[in-house]
Parts: structure tokens; C-alpha cells; sequence
């Protein structure tokens, strides 16, 4: 079976055979390797292939920082309804939100993500599943990601690219597993090695592409749930209650309220001089949270339905407290389905520019 081969890369005979193999008794195949090692490239490979044989076959792309179907900071689902040369030219049908283009501190949304899209290419009917990964594979923290992600979304196959014997202690855990059957495919020495420069720029022109016609649109805070944050999760303080905080804070306060056992606060601006001890004293508890309302500002978020199904990525242009509203730009035509906006980890500007990524826990 002949096997596409992209004009700038060479498919080596090994990648030919591994691939008549997977399309022998197609299944879900989860692909792994360090960055750079031509992860994307196989799985590309690999789609086109079970395309032109006429296996029905969809894309997981599970790689955040450099999405090819979706915005970076999402998971993406495509079905393959043509013969393709790259990733890119598919369209998703399905999108999970991380918030981050990195899934460290956010394994748990990588891995939930990937097994629910995968889910969601099977229930279309695919009968080939191609889920491409990110290159985070060293370390405590590589081995903990990819071995459970390959727990959840168990695996017909595991493809593992390498170079030399790199991702070893990602593929020996599961040779002894009867439902998953490890391929060791060696990288082909043509994969292009993109420095971060390079990948950073390609981000920001894929975030340019996403945000620069949105539309602007009006998220009622009363009308949808907030998810991956303490705002809007408690009990909005009195008029009173706040004229205080802001008298022990030295600044203005925005927004503030009870939650669990601690207050979380939203000010104008960085509080300096306060007198925290007085809030600590007057609401008996040291958890007291307090962020500046520009944090809220170019954040990314993920607005989803009623079922929690990401319907697109937004970015927040500003929050207005006293009227309980968010401005929110998306290509998504109408809120009126959105019931759930999921705070993401990292502010973006509408030009594609990376501001900071937050640390868990700090919204």
C-alpha cells in the first residue's frame, strides 16, 4: 500500500511497513515522542493512508503547544474526509479545552481531554483513531502523563518514535499488556528541528488567526457556570463588608467573596501597604485570596455547552463587576448555548502575543 510522503520528507521503509501494519486491524493508536522526533508527520502518514485504503479514520491531536486542528491551548478532533498532506488541513468537529500550551501543571485536562475526543471519534464510527501527543516524555512528570493518558484512552497500539532508546521507559510498561501492542519506529533523521523561537512564532500566528476577525459578545456572569476558578464559586459580600476590605487594602476593590473557608478578591490594582491582618481578623481565616482585575483581562477561555462540550475558544476583553458581565471575543455566532466558560492558564493578546501563564490555583 503506498503511503503519502510529504515533498519535504523522506518515508522510510520502516514507517511503510509499520503503517500497512496498524491499517491490518485498524484501532486506536497513540503516538509518542520527543519533540522533533516527527510525531505529527507519522500521524499525518498514517490518516492519509487509512483514508486512501477506505478505513473511516479521525485525528485526536493532543498536542496543546502546537496544535495543527484547533487553537493552541485545545485538543482537536477531525474526522478524514480527504487525502491530506498535514494535520492543518483538517477541520475539527470536536474540541477540548486545556487553557495552556504546555501540560505541565495540567495533566489531568490533557489526559481527560484526549480520552473524551477519542470517545467522541469512536462514537462517529471511526474505525482508525490516529491521537497525536505533545514531546513532554522525560522526566517524573513525561512518564506520569503519557502512562496514564494511555491508561484512559487504552490503546490498540502505542507508537513510539525515537531516536535512540529515549522513550524506553514509556513503551516497557505496557509490553506486557495483551490489549496494547508497542511499535518502536526509529525517527526519521529528516524531521525538522524547530527551535523555541520558531515554535513560539508559530503560535502566535495561529492565536492571530483565531482572534483577529472574532466577534465581540456579551457572557452574562448570572447565566453560565465558571469552571477552573474561585470567581463566581461563593457568596458575594455586602457593600459594608467591602468598604472594609478596601480601607484595610489601601486600594479599590472590584469584586469580592466567601469562599470555602477564605475570601477571594478581585482589586483595581495592585494593593500596597495593606493591612492584611485586619481582613484576617475580621473574617477569622488566613486563606484570603487577592488578584488584580488585569489578570482577567486577554485570558483564554473555553466556552462550552450545557454538557460541558468546548464550542470554541475565547479571549476576555474586559469584566464588568457591578453589571455581572464578561466581554468575551470568539468566532462562535451566538452565546445563547454557552452555559459553561472554563478559565484557562494564559493571557494572549487578539494580535497573538503571550503575556504570562498563570500559575494553578491563582484564579
Amino acid at each position: 500500500m503506498p503511503v503519502c510522503q510529504q515533498p519535504d520528507m523522506l518515508i522510510s521503509s520502516e514507517w511503510e511497513s509499520t503503517i500497512s501494519q496498524l491499517l491490518s486491524e485498524p484501532g486506536v493508536t497513540m503516538v509518542v515522542g520527543e519533540t522533533d522526533a516527527g510525531k505529527t508527520s507519522f500521524c499525518a502518514q498514517l490518516a492519509r493512508a487509512g483514508f486512501d485504503a477506505g478505513v473511516t479514520t479521525a485525528v485526536v491531536d493532543a498536542d496543546v503547544g502546537q496544535s495543527e486542528i484547533g487553537a493552541p491551548g485545545t485538543i482537536g478532533m477531525a474526522t478524514v474526509d480527504k487525502s491530506i498532506e498535514s494535520l492543518s488541513e483538517l477541520k475539527p468537529r470536536r474540541l477540548y479545552f486545556v487553557g495552556a500550551t504546555s501540560p505541565a501543571g495540567h495533566m489531568l485536562e490533557c489526559a481527560v481531554g484526549s480520552k473524551k475526543l477519542v470517545d467522541a471519534a469512536l462514537n462517529l464510527g471511526a474505525r482508525l483513531v490516529v491521537l497525536d501527543t505533545t514531546g513532554l516524555v522525560t522526566g517524573h512528570i513525561g512518564r506520569k502523563l503519557k502512562t496514564y493518558k494511555a491508561d484512559l484512552v487504552r490503546p490498540a497500539y502505542i507508537v513510539g518514535l525515537q531516536r535512540k532508546k529515549e522513550i524506553e521507559h514509556l513503551l516497557i510498561p505496557f509490553a506486557k499488556m495483551e490489549s496494547v501492542k508497542v511499535l518502536r519506529v526509529q525517527s526519521t533523521e529528516n524531521a525538522r528541528v524547530k527551535p523555541p523561537e520558531l515554535r513560539a512564532a508559530r503560535r502566535q500566528a495561529s492565536f492571530h488567526r483565531h482572534f483577529h476577525d472574532a466577534l465581540g459578545h456579551i457572557i452574562r456572569l448570572d447565566e453560565v457556570s465558571l469552571w477552573n476558578t474561585w470567581f463566581c464559586s461563593g457568596r458575594p459580600l455586602k457593600w459594608q463588608y467591602m468598604k472594609f476590605i478596601e480601607d484595610a487594602l489601601g486600594c479599590r476593590v472590584l469584586h469580592a467573596e466567601v469562599v470555602t473557608r477564605g475570601l477571594f478578591i478581585v482589586a483595581e490594582k495592585a494593593c500596597r501597604g495593606g493591612r492584611l491582618c485586619l481582613l484576617q481578623e475580621q473574617f477569622k481565616t488566613e486563606d484570603i485570596k487577592v488578584v488584580t482585575a488585569d489578570l482577567l483581562k486577554d485570558l483564554l477561555v473555553g466556552l462550552a455547552d450545557e454538557s460541558a462540550n468546548t464550542l470554541d475558544v475565547g479571549l476576555v476583553q474586559a469584566v464588568d463587576f457591578k453589571q455581572r458581565f464578561m466581554f468575551v471575543l470568539s468566532h462562535i455566532r451566538t452565546v445563547s448555548p454557552v452555559r459553561v466558560v472554563q478559565f484557562g492558564a494564559l493571557r494572549v493578546t487578539k494580535e497573538g502575543k503571550e503575556l504570562e501563564t498563570l500559575k494553578p490555583g491563582v484564579l
